[in-house]
């Protein structure tokens, strides 16, 4: 039962019962979008042949966010998890229709070894000892075998669900384990690949330069024309490329937070509550405010991690207020309600029975008898622990209690007809100083007036400026700060505002120009409003889109700037001196192999300098070359050859630049561009 109890704490609830609420929506939606139930109209992906429908989703969903809440952890926005979910489930068809065509499976045995045998997976192995048991296969045996155990099926239903999860898990890995080596065996690097490599990164230059960059010459004296632009946008156009249809505009987010009446009125509560905390009856004048927040605990200095607090407990005398601490809009006062002097840990056996009280007072007289634990531990009926230090902070007066007054055999911490849990302390520390201390908390909110007002005021303003144009033109004067973004319909949020889906799925639904409603049912910190600018859905983002033409306009620019400048100093000195005195720079060193990516001094792939370097002559003076952002005059100090011979590293090297690993690490998109995704989740999402 202990295990079982272990399980039911740590194990992740992997399936979950989809109500008849949830299905009754699902259908509901469907058939309001005029889609039928059966057949494409339930479809919400195509992966090629295959379907993904709106149930297998769903379920696949719900799984996914209860692992969340059982886990602890804090929920992220459901249409994150969707989009994870969803995308997932695309890699899965994928990857499987692959195996598939290339021959790779999992045998039972082949399953049955990684999940329970003598050599199983260490992730399995480490799964089974954080849940309490010895092995993956006494883990197993646990599970589908509860009767042995006095468990009944139904108390391991949730984790014998994750044991599947894990089981289907571990078949994807071991088949993607020989789909690697098929490929290991497929890309094999020859001779040729080995010395490519191999020299990329073999050589060194010390290299000295002077740099002029782009910014000494006015944008305004050279002006890019509409023949340059198109002619530029034509050479790059494939930065462009879209592979779904992309939609743009604005956005106004208006945040939710207290007013400066609530803050004017939350101040006041505080210091009511000061001078009520500062009488003798500890918090009781406080309790019944349900604005403030209260945690009474007894801890040790240590156990205090806000240093401002345990600066003040560590002085303070019994009864007095700290003053209140203002972060993040909420307040925090403390008060010292006692102090006292007691054991704060001990060091303990614990023993778990399963089985009758008959069975419970033998395994306690043996074990009060001399046996020692491991002689009674069996991992089934009785398991134990030895040695582990327990702190009593906290602990229950009862527990406390027995603790405390037990002497050197094992005693009944609880039981009852079917387990009982033995102790027996082994040491107890000298007594530490324990302080008995409340903490008051209070947030301050926004009111109910507040966020009409700010909904109000919204809500005046795209009445009046209900078009793309008017938005433009008259937000900022508002007090508004509109934002552009760009979309796909399967983007999970707008400009990573948490919650914002609906306006996604409203951009999708509206026409160009147009003005949304406001969006603040789902997210209640923030209130958003969306305008649509433009759609996209042709093969390329056109040169019109703004953000297309400045990035051109930026390309071009530049490129014509490093043209001036090439004609400004080029061959106009004989040595490095004499081209920074014209460029009024300095000389700079640096060492550079082709492989490099980043080099101090010069910046990250300027790879037309790179290239210039490692293919000139020993002290020569070149200038001037062109970079990136600028053009440059150097000369190569020396160029160092490492006088090693190709190895394995280099093996190790293609393999994970081009070969196998290469290939299995972008696997994803490489089957992505062979096969027709079509992702129709905002229909239904």
């Amino acid at each position: 039962m202990a295990a079982l109890e272990t399980i039911r704490k740590k194990a992740v609830l992997l399936t979950v019962v989809i109500g008849l609420a949830l299905l009754a929506f699902i259908l509901g939606d469907l058939l309001n979008s005029g889609q039928a139930f059966f057949g494409d109209g339930n479809t919400i992906v195509k992966v090629g042949d295959e379907k993904i429908d709106a149930i297998e989703f769903q379920k696949r969903y719900e799984e996914v966010s209860a692992q969340y809440q059982n886990s602890g952890a804090q929920m992220p926005d459901g249409a994150l998890i969707q989009n994870n979910v969803i995308e997932g489930m695309i890699t899965e068809k994928l990857l499987n229709k692959e195996l598939e065509a290339v021959g790779v499976y999992v045998t039972d045995a082949e399953l049955t070894e990684a999940m329970t045998g003598k050599n199983a997976s260490p992730m399995m192995v480490q799964y089974a000892q954080q849940m309490g048991f010895e092995s993956p296969a006494q883990m197993y045996d646990f599970l589908f075998n509860p009767s042995k155990y006095g468990v009944t099926a139904d108390q391991v239903v949730e984790a014998k669900a994750n044991w599947l999860r894990l089981e289907k898990d571990m078949e994807m890995m071991l088949k993607q384990a020989k789909l690697q080596t098929l490929l290991m065996g497929a890309f094999q690097a020859n001779e040729l690949d080995k010395k490519a490599l191999f020299e990329e990164n073999a050589v060194t230059s010390e290299v000295a330069f002077v740099k002029a960059g782009v910014a000494e010459l006015n944008d305004s004296e050279y002006a890019v024309t509409d023949a340059e632009l198109k002619a530029k946008y034509n050479e790059t156009k494939n930065l462009f490329k879209l592979d779904n249809e992309l939609r743009t505009g604005v956005v106004i987010s208006v945040d939710v937070v207290p007013s400066a009446q609530d803050q004017a009125e939350s101040k006041a509560l505080i210091d009511t509550t000061m001078v009520l905390l500062k009488g003798k009856s500890g918090v009781d004048d406080v309790r019944n405010n349900s604005e403030l927040v209260i945690l009474e605990n007894t801890m040790r200095l240590n156990d205090i991690t806000d240093a401002q607090i345990k600066a003040f407990i560590e002085k303070a005398k019994v009864g007095e207020v700290s003053e209140p601490k203002f972060v993040s809009n909420e307040y925090t006062i403390a008060k010292l309600l006692g102090k006292e002097m007691a054991v704060d840990s001990v060091q303990m056996n614990f023993v778990t029975i399963q089985g009758d009280k008959k069975a419970q007072d033998s395994i306690m007289t043996a074990l009060n008898s001399g046996k020692n634990l491991a002689e009674v531990v069996d991992g089934k009926m009785v398991q134990g622990q030895e040695n582990m230090w327990q702190v009593l902070i906290g602990a229950a007066d009862s527990i406390k209690t027995k603790v405390l007054n037990a002497g050197v055999k094992y005693f009944v911490l609880s039981s009852n007809d079917q387990m009982a849990y033995l102790a027996k302390v082994n040491k107890k520390v000298a007594p530490k100083q324990l302080y008995n201390v409340a903490i008051i908390s209070h947030k301050v909110l926004p009111s109910v007036k507040t966020i009409n007002d700010l909904r109000d005021n919204l809500q005046a303003f795209i009445n009046t400026n209900n078009t793309l144009a008017a938005v433009d033109s008259n937000a900022v004067k508002m007090g508004y700060q509109p934002m552009p973004f760009e979309l796909t319909s399967t983007t999970p949020q707008i400009n990573g505002i948490a919650n914002t889906r609906k306006a996604v799925q409203w951009v999708f639904g509206a026409s160009k120009g147009s003005v949304s409603p406001i969006f603040d049912k789902e997210n209640k910190d923030k209130m958003v409003v969306v305008a649509l600018r433009d759609v996209f859905d042709g093969e390329y983002m056109p040169l019109s889109d703004s953000n297309v033409k400045s990035l051109v306009s930026m390309q071009a620019l530049t490129e014509k700037k490093i043209d001036a400048l090439v004609e400004k100093y080029n061959g106009k000195a004989n040595d490095l001196a004499g081209y920074a005195q014209l460029m009024n720079s300095k000389v700079d060193t640096a060492q550079v192999t082709f492989g490099q990516a980043f080099i101090p001094g010069i910046g990250m792939s300027d790879n037309g300098f790179v290239a210039e370097v490692c293919s000139a002559d020993e002290n020569v003076v070149k200038g001037v070359v062109k970079g990136n952002n600028g053009v440059y005059a150097f000369q190569v100090i020396k160029h160092n050859h490492s006088g090693r011979t190709p190895g394995a590293e280099v093996e190790r090297q293609f393999n994970s630049t081009r070969g196998a690993n290469a290939v299995m690490q972008n696997i994803d998109a490489i089957l992505r561009k062979s096969t027709t995704v079509e992702n129709e989740m905002i229909k239904f999402f």
